[in-house]
């Protein structure tokens, strides 16, 4: 018996269609972000684009979990009645198969980054739950089988693709002309050009940029500094409420100073960078506090550990680019950072400041 709430029509629903079309873009990136990420080598771009394709399969899934209960309420147009009846059954296998593999890549794709131990945190901001502890055996199991759904969902496309276009070219049928849905992309492009301006995200300009960090040992400031961060900035000088800002940290990267130092301060007591190999800080809100000067306020995730954390800092144009200066003071111990005997804080200070410098270029609105 079918379901009595189903809503059927000769076309796809507006909802359906962009759907769809939101589906195939964003499979189409996670492919092409996932055959470029395997050929650089280890890097901070590297690792950004491994978040990146996490985050668009993650969007994958959740579309397809939401096209599965549209679909239960609002079944899509009958096939063309001329069609045999091999073909209806052949259409129907293959979008099932299309919704399975849309779901099991993604899935498939969390469990391996879960067995190598890193964390999907989508968008940055949601952490999303490990599947399995770590496990190095079978995460290399998981990336065999990821790679080959991967194949399995890149082959059932392009049968798709071709049965669309036979029924365009050969059948001369709506099939295709109906998920096409030209009216939606005009209304698309419509509500896109009535969208309010908004402040681009941009990265920084590493080589003008830098992260360093003053400690205290004896009551004597000792300078280090991180070699290698990502940062991106989204500063909306006219409404700085909208503005945002990411910063990761590197922690292997880490001069403390002098070589014993920096060998020391990598170690389980102290940054721990075998397990925790990230600093990272997300801003929540941005508030001006004087011609060119602000506040941001957001989480600090060091160690495991996330505080709540603000930093003062100016912003500056210089050209064609930002200068953002600022500073935050954290507290060691509450990320763990000097266990055992190094969390007498008479030796080395409880309070360091964090200093930066990122140069950015001006961003254009959208």
């Amino acid at each position: 018996m079918g379901n009595a709430f189903q809503k059927t029509s000769g076309r796809y629903t507006l909802t359906a269609i962009s759907l769809h079309w939101a589906s195939a873009v964003l499979i189409a990136s996670a492919f092409a972000l996932g055959a470029y990420m395997i050929t650089l080598a280890f890097s901070p771009f590297k690792l950004q684009l491994f978040s990146y394709h996490k985050w668009v399969g993650v969007t994958v899934f959740l579309l397809a979990l939401i096209r599965l209960g549209w679909r239960s309420f609002n079944a899509p147009p009958p096939l063309p009645e001329k069609m045999p009846s091999w073909e209806h059954a052949a259409a129907r296998a293959s979008h099932w198969v299309l919704y399975a593999l849309m779901l099991a890549v993604p899935l498939t794709g969390w469990l391996m980054s879960s067995a190598h131990g890193f964390q999907t945190v989508f968008l940055g901001v949601f952490p999303i739950p490990d599947l399995v502890g770590k496990d190095k055996a079978l995460a290399e199991r998981l990336e065999l089988v990821h790679f080959a759904m991967n194949k399995a969902l890149l082959a059932a496309i392009a049968v798709h693709v071709m049965a669309a276009l036979k029924h365009h070219f050969i059948d001369r049928d709506d099939v295709l002309r109906r998920m096409l849905g030209l009216r939606t992309l005009a209304g698309a492009l419509l509500l896109i050009a009535m969208l309010p301006d908004v402040a681009a995200s941009i990265p920084i300009t590493k080589e003008d940029s830098r992260i360093d960090f003053i400690s205290r040992q004896m009551g004597v400031p000792i300078k280090g500094g991180f070699g290698e961060f990502d940062a991106d900035v989204n500063f909306d000088p006219a409404d700085p409420r909208r503005s945002s800002a990411s910063i990761t940290i590197y922690l292997e990267s880490i001069d403390a100073g002098s070589d014993e130092a920096t060998v020391e301060i990598k170690r389980k007591p102290w940054f721990h960078t075998a397990n925790f190999p990230r600093a990272e800080f997300r801003s929540r809100t941005l508030t001006e506090t004087g011609p060119g000067r602000y506040v941001v306020n957001g989480t600090m995730s060091i160690k495991g550990r996330e505080k709540e954390v603000s930093a003062p800092f100016t912003a500056k144009k210089a050209g064609e680019s930002w200068v953002f200066e600022g500073r935050f003071v954290l507290k060691r111990l509450d990320f763990g950072i000097g266990e055992g005997a190094w969390s007498d804080t008479g030796t080395v200070a409880d309070e360091v400041e964090l200093l930066f410098m990122f140069k950015a270029p001006a961003g254009k609105k959208r």
